[in-house]
């Protein structure tokens, strides 16, 4: 019998420690692999979920369900890293993927080791959609909501009222809540609103629990909303969308001087003819000259800027900024306004033009994903993003943007300012006939070299000659009437 417990004893001693290593390898192999999933699903999610989604629904480039069982792992590496080399060395299944999603080009990810191709690759392989988070509240309900329910929002969002954590926040340091005419590269209240309220807008849910932008993750670091908060804020954010932002409010100085004088000179007039308290008539005239001088000359401002716009510098869709794009990026104008060399218009950039970039360029150094992800939201709907035109001239005036760029060789800036130093832009002249006028007296052609001035041949003759130093627009027919008015 003691024979027997001791041999027991033995076995016991012998794997318990097999056991325990089998236990602890399977815990650490386990832990590697939750570890490279993680990290999978954060190279996916920087790089390729703009394109991709790991389903049978194509986004940009195709659904990567099941990815791993119609591929090789090793072709799939290798294509990660540099699809367009494939292409080029004739790879035929590279070509076919490149022709079937219209021949856009996938960003090379060179700067991926080895273990984030894995990584990647294995995420895809073993993804799991998450499960959707248990709320308390109907988070699709996006109107109908109770004047409470959008009161405690709006204190909510504006801090007057602490979250149920503690802590207290003014949402409106960084989301405007007025219209200004400085450009605040947050979203807006309305800009929230707006893409909370579109059909497949901004989850706020999801957004506010899990932010997905660096920005976002540092502005609401610590900031923890139960549902009900979040549910308050989207029936503030419902309100919104209706009623839009008020404006900023500025006081009104001339008008105000406008009256004022106005009011001032019909007690100097009063007093003159009827009360006679004022002893001296020179005070009645002074005022009677100077109140007339002072409407006169703002009559005569005013008027003259009706149909000009000078400095207009409207809101736009998307808060794109010419000083970062232009100035800071160096791209050329015409790589966006492409028919302004040939066309009347200059021509609006499409929203799949701007994913040559931002299908790379996913976030913006100050506005995150959310500006960006405008873009992806037009391409989605279908429509056109509604830009605002800022420099337009009336009706009865003819303008070609080629006759200026092409033949003219103008550049950009001589009409619309230095559009590289702008966030928002504005118009930088009024645009006046005699502005144009001024400008074709003074600016010279190159006569020479250009063979849409080779009819005029007196004055090439003249300039090759040396009688005529300088040819300007004006002696090129820039200043016949029929030339804009016709």
């Amino acid at each position: 019998m003691l024979k027997h417990a001791s041999i027991t004893r033995k076995i016991v001693n012998l794997t318990l420690p097999l056991v325990f290593a089998l236990l602890l390898s399977g815990i650490l192999i386990s832990a590697t692999e939750d570890a490279g999933y993680t990290k999978g699903k954060q190279i996916f999610d920087k790089n390729c979920a703009v394109c991709h989604k790991i389903s049978t629904e194509k986004l940009i480039g195709p659904g990567l369900l099941d990815v791993t069982k119609r591929r090789d792992k090793v072709w799939i590496g290798k294509f990660i890293r540099g699809s367009q080399d494939m292409v080029k060395s004739g790879d035929k299944t590279a070509n076919e993927l490149f022709k079937a999603n219209g021949q856009i080009p996938m960003p090379d990810h060179k700067f991926l080791t080895d273990d984030d191709v894995s990584n990647l690759i294995g995420y895809i392989e073993n993804y799991k959609p998450e499960a959707a988070k248990a709320v308390t509240v109907d988070i699709n309900k996006k109107d109908g909501f109770t004047s409470e329910e959008i009161k405690r929002g709006e204190r909510l969002f504006l801090g007057v009222i602490p979250f149920e954590k503690g802590t207290t926040l003014n949402c409106a340091s960084c989301h405007a809540i007025q219209n200004t005419d400085t450009l605040n590269f947050n979203p807006s209240l309305l800009d929230l609103a707006v893409a909370w309220k579109e059909p497949n807008g901004t989850n706020i849910y999801q957004v506010l629990s899990s932010p997905t932008s660096q920005r976002m993750t540092d502005s609401h670091k610590g900031l923890q909303l139960s549902d009900k908060e979040i549910f308050d804020i989207t029936s503030y954010f419902s309100e919104i969308a209706k009623t839009g932002l008020k404006n900023e409010k500025t006081f009104p100085a001339r008008l105000m001087l406008f009256l004022f004088m106005g009011v001032l000179m019909a007690l100097a007039l009063a007093d003159l003819l009827y009360f006679r308290k004022v002893k001296y008539k020179i005070v009645h005239i002074f005022i009677l000259l100077g109140g007339l001088s002072v409407h006169t000359t703002m009559a005569i401002q005013e008027g003259t800027k009706l149909g000009r716009t000078k400095d207009y510098a409207p809101d736009q869709p998307i808060k794109f900024s010419h000083k970062v794009h232009a100035g800071q990026n160096k791209m050329d104008c015409e790589y966006c306004h492409s028919i302004a060399s040939y066309s009347k218009s200059a021509g609006i950039p499409s929203p799949s033009l701007c994913l040559n970039c931002h299908k790379v360029v996913t976030q913006g150094a100050r506005s995150g994903k959310f500006e960006i992800n405008k873009i992806y939201r037009a391409i989605q709907s279908g429509q056109s993003i509604p830009w605002v035109r800022i420099h337009k001239l009336p009706d009865h005036v003819f303008f070609s943007h080629a006759q200026h760029v092409d033949a003219g060789k103008v550049k950009c800036q001589e009409c619309h300012g230095r559009v590289e130093e702008m966030d928002l832009v504005k118009q930088a002249t009024d645009l006046s006939m005699g502005w144009c006028v001024n400008c074709h007296r003074r600016t010279a052609v190159n006569i020479a070299d250009n063979k849409y001035y080779e009819t005029f041949k007196k004055l090439h003759d003249d300039f090759k000659s040396g009688k005529v130093k300088k040819v300007t627009v004006e002696q090129v027919g820039g200043l016949d009437c029929a030339k804009c008015h016709y």
